[in-house]
């Protein structure tokens, strides 16, 4: 039996094309890996408060959610995006 990896990449991207690889765990939470893409996409200055994570186009609500819980895998995809930003 293979064992689980206890070590992630997760890719976060910005609307505008911008990617940071986030070494993550299954366990974090999503607001753990907002913090770390915010600060690697948009730098130490930027607050995290101001993001959100998309997971598949919807807005993840719920930032105490785990990875694993919030549907995500070794090399999914998240958007990291302002949260003034309108869809529509």
């Amino acid at each position: 039996m293979a064992e689980k990896s206890n070590h992630w990449t997760i890719i976060a991207a910005t609307d505008s094309g911008d990617e940071a690889s986030i070494s993550a765990h299954p366990g974090e939470t999503l607001k753990a890996l907002l913090v770390k893409a915010v600060h690697e996409l948009f730098g130490a200055h930027a607050s995290p408060d101001e993001y959100e994570i998309l997971i598949g186009d919807v807005k993840a609500e719920d930032l105490e959610l785990s990875l694993e819980k919030a549907g995500l895998h070794d090399g999914s995809e998240v958007i990291v995006q302002k949260i003034d930003v309108h869809r529509g």
